[in-house]
């Protein structure tokens, strides 16, 4: 009996191995895809960036306790 449960597990452990690198896989794709995408069009994607998220200004005042 303990020999049937071990092997479940192991076969769960397996199988839920196999679907996590699927997902990996899937994940790295997007990424390699990402990267290639900027590596082509890094300047428009820098110049769009820069319009919606403005620099932080670095002379900004910080408050001071009275």
């Amino acid at each position: 009996m303990a020999n049937t449960n071990v092997r479940k597990s192991i076969q769960s452990k397996i199988e839920s191995l196999g679907r996590e690198i699927e997902s990996l896989q899937q994940e790295l794709l997007k990424w390699e895809k990402i990267a290639a995408d900027y590596e082509t069009n890094s300047e428009s994607i820098d110049l769009i960036l820069s319009i919606q998220i403005p620099e932080k200004t670095e002379g900004k005042p910080k408050r001071v306790k009275a």
